[in-house]
Formats: structure tokens, C-alpha cells, sequence
């Protein structure tokens, strides 16, 4: 009866044991970082963390981190759909000799796949000149779609481009937002696989990048309005395609880009611009070659030297 009873407790205490294992492991929808946070902490409202990175692995998926007050919070790699929020704040992460950050969407189950930060610095100073890799990597290793929105987004000083989305397909929406600074291009674009990306860019300034401000590869669909890519080192805007990417500019600024205004190289791709300010521009306003489009409803005020748009479209 003893050796029952003894084994009854014994049972009963790695019972109790699991479960309090569990509780301390449970994620939150929501948790919190820190300018004087500790990653030793649960990431509640009143023991925020330091960093997102420390904040990441105690949010539930699809959670959000919100930032309590001013502060760097570190580099971060993104595994699970999540929202990164420094709304009212002055939240910033130093990304000195990394990628700011990287999204690698792997969690499993994740239906949602999307990742989405607001109000961020991401900076990549270090040493007086540019450091960190990338601003944002959206990884070759998402092998399905997933979806990126950027709100009040300021990426910086990379030596590489500020955004590549490189995944199989997806959606990338970026509002209100600076990509300026960057060692190659600010946004780069190229679905890795079959499945196209979608691309949206409202009221943003990609500028002073020293290549190009926005560049397109393949299988690439996209939109640009209310926006502006100006004085880069190389063109404004360029779609090189061997996979038929168009990209729609509209009611945007191109001006003192060092090469190019719009530049559509290769026959599979096409560029359409209305109501655009394309001036100003080193080598041409609109520049085509191997057969690439570019379609003009005329309502353009485009600046010479230019060569002419190659095709025409009418307002439906």
C-alpha cells in the first residue's frame, strides 16, 4: 500500500512539475521591450524585454511586440508571423556588421505567414561609414508566399540593398516610408520559384541610394504611387526581367538619378507611367533596351535628354 501510495505522489509531482514547465514556457499575443528591459524577463507590460530577438521567442504566432519607450532594440530573425511596433516611440534597431533584419518564415503551423513593423529606424552605421549587410532580407528560404507590410519604416546606411525580397512569391506592401543611403539598391524584387510577388509602394521616398532607388527581377508585380526615387547613383527606377514583371508609376517624382529616370531592359518587361514628374535625370528620362516597354499615357512632364516611351496606353 505504501510503495502505491509513494508512487501516487511520485506521479502526481512530475504532474505538477510538466505543468508549471509549460506555464513558464506559454507565449503571450502580446509582449514588450525596453530602452532598460531585460531578455531575462517574461516581456510583460511591467518586465518588459531588452531586444526583439529576446521578445520574439515568448510571443505567441502571429503576436505583437509593441516598444514601451525610446531605444536600440537589436537585430532580429523573424521565424513565425509577427508585428514589430514602435509606434509613438523612438524604437530602432543598429544593425553594425548584420542584417537588420532577416525573415525567414519556418514556424510550423503559421497559416497567416505575414510579418509586419511599424514605426522602426533600422541603421546601418557603423565604424563612420556603412556596416550592416541589408536593411530587410526576406530570405530564400520561404519556399511559399508570405506577406511583408511596412508602415513609417526608415532603413539606412546598408552596404547592400535597404529591402531584398527574394522569397517564392509573396506580397510586400511599404507605406509611408524611407529607403535612402544604401550601398546598392534601396528595394530589390525577385520571387525565387514560379510564384509571382506582389509589390506596393505609397507615399515613400526611395532616394539616395547608390544604385538604384527601386529594381525589379522576375516574376515581380507591382505598383508605385505617390512616391519618389530621386538622386541615385544609378537609375530611379528599372525592371530587368526574364519572367514578364511589370510596375505600374504613378503620380510619383523621378528627378536627378545619375543614369536613368525608368530604364525596362529585356522583352518581358513592362513599365507603365501616368502623371509622373520625370525630370532632371543624367542619361534619359526613359531609357529601353533588349525590347523592354515603356508605356505612356502622355500625361507625363519628362524632361529631356530622353528617349521616347515605346508603346502607349489610354486612360479606360
Amino acid at each position: 500500500m505504501n510503495r502505491i501510495r509513494s508512487a501516487f505522489n511520485i506521479t502526481v509531482v512530475c504532474a505538477l512539475l510538466l505543468t508549471g514547465a509549460s506555464l513558464a514556457h506559454a507565449q503571450a499575443t502580446r509582449t514588450w521591450v525596453s530602452g532598460v528591459g531585460d531578455d531575462v524577463n517574461p516581456c510583460s507590460r511591467t518586465a518588459p524585454c531588452k531586444t526583439f530577438a529576446g521578445a520574439i521567442s515568448k510571443t505567441a504566432t502571429n503576436g505583437e511586440i509593441d516598444a514601451l519607450d525610446p531605444g536600440g532594440f537589436g537585430a532580429v530573425t523573424i521565424t513565425k508571423s509577427i508585428w514589430l511596433d514602435g509606434t509613438g516611440t523612438y524604437a530602432s534597431i543598429l544593425a553594425t556588421g548584420t542584417t537588420g533584419v532577416v525573415i525567414s518564415l519556418t514556424a510550423n503551423p503559421d497559416p497567416v505567414k505575414m510579418v509586419r513593423l511599424r514605426a522602426i529606424s533600422i541603421n546601418g552605421a557603423g565604424g563612420g561609414t556603412r556596416s550592416g549587410i541589408r536593411g530587410i532580407n526576406v530570405s530564400t528560404v520561404n519556399a511559399t508566399p508570405v506577406r511583408v507590410a511596412l508602415d513609417d519604416v526608415i532603413i539606412d546606411n546598408f552596404v547592400n540593398e535597404g529591402i531584398l525580397f527574394n522569397s517564392n512569391g509573396g506580397n510586400l506592401t511599404i507605406n509611408r516610408s524611407m529607403i535612402r543611403n544604401n550601398g546598392t539598391a534601396g528595394l530589390r524584387v525577385d520571387s525565387n520559384g514560379a510564384n509571382l510577388v506582389f509589390v506596393t509602394i505609397g507615399n515613400s521616398q526611395l532616394d539616395h541610394n547608390v544604385q538604384e532607388g527601386v529594381r525589379f527581377e522576375d516574376n515581380v508585380r507591382g505598383t508605385m504611387n505617390f512616391s519618389s526615387s530621386s538622386n541615385n547613383g544609378f537609375h530611379g527606377v528599372t525592371v530587368i526581367s526574364t519572367g514578364a514583371s511589370q510596375l505600374e508609376v504613378a503620380n510619383s517624382t523621378i528627378a536627378n538619378n545619375a543614369q536613368n529616370g525608368i530604364f525596362s531592359i529585356n522583352g518581358t518587361s513592362t513599365i507603365r507611367i501616368a502623371q509622373n514628374e520625370i525630370i532632371n535625370n543624367v542619361s534619359n528620362g526613359l531609357a529601353v533596351q533588349n525590347g523592354g516597354q515603356i508605356c505612356s499615357n502622355t500625361r507625363n512632364r519628362i524632361t529631356t535628354p530622353t528617349q521616347a516611351s515605346n508603346c502607349a496606353f489610354t486612360d479606360q
